[in-house]
């Protein structure tokens, strides 16, 4: 088994002729002994854990109706501005200079922040989707400490960090069974950034009065 930026040091029997019969005599016991104190290494894959896992389907189901949300969200606030733009030109005949400047850099606001908007509802759509992910983690994590425990590992790697493992190592297949008997669907909840940060205010101002 090899792992990125790291190396195992094997122990080697020098070959040399043994001169004494008691160095040739030693040398079962220390084997046996360096057998007994290997660590058991086990790996397992965890994107493709929550990836296949019943949850984790479940995930990514909701996470497209999140997604088809905020398209529609955006959408319909440009068509809002749209609108907006087309109803000022129309005014303009019968407002004053300063009034249609005024409206027109109103607009022209609410045109720039359409990209932030943009980007809040990605960063809602990320955080949905990570706090979603670790209800799953928090069901994965005792059974993958059982199976470590019944294997009588010492050690638990993310196979993404390891160049090569003997078949036998990887209990991703035995956990995504456990996994799917513990838990089958996890619920997606939409994450309102603009909405959160309000309550955070009121908070911070209730704290302060």
């Amino acid at each position: 088994m090899f792992i990125k930026s790291k190396s195992f040091v094997a122990l080697a029997a020098a070959a040399v002729v043994a001169a004494a019969a008691g160095f040739s005599q030693m040398m079962p016991a220390a084997e046996a002994q360096s057998s007994a104190n290997a660590p058991v290494i086990l790996i397992v894959d965890q994107a493709r854990l929550i990836g296949l896992s019943k949850a984790g389907e479940s995930i990514s189901s909701q996470m497209e109706t999140l997604q088809n949300s905020a398209n529609s969200e955006l959408e319909t606030t440009v068509n809002e501005l749209v609108k907006a733009a087309e109803e000022l030109q129309g005014k303009q005949d019968s407002m004053t200079e300063e009034a249609f400047t005024e409206e027109a850099r109103k607009l022209a606001v609410r045109r720039q922040n359409i990209p932030v908007l943009r980007e809040v509802k990605v960063r809602e759509l990320n955080l949905a989707e990570q706090k979603a992910i670790s209800q799953i983690n928090e069901a994965a994590g005792p059974i993958l400490e059982a199976i470590v425990n019944e294997r009588g590992a010492t050690l638990l790697l993310e196979r993404a960090d390891v160049l090569y493992a003997a078949k036998s190592t990887d209990i991703t297949e035995e956990a995504l069974k456990r996994l799917d008997a513990k838990i089958t669907t996890v619920k997606v909840e939409k994450v309102d950034l603009q909405e959160a940060a309000r309550q955070a205010q009121a908070a911070q101002q209730a704290q302060q009065q």
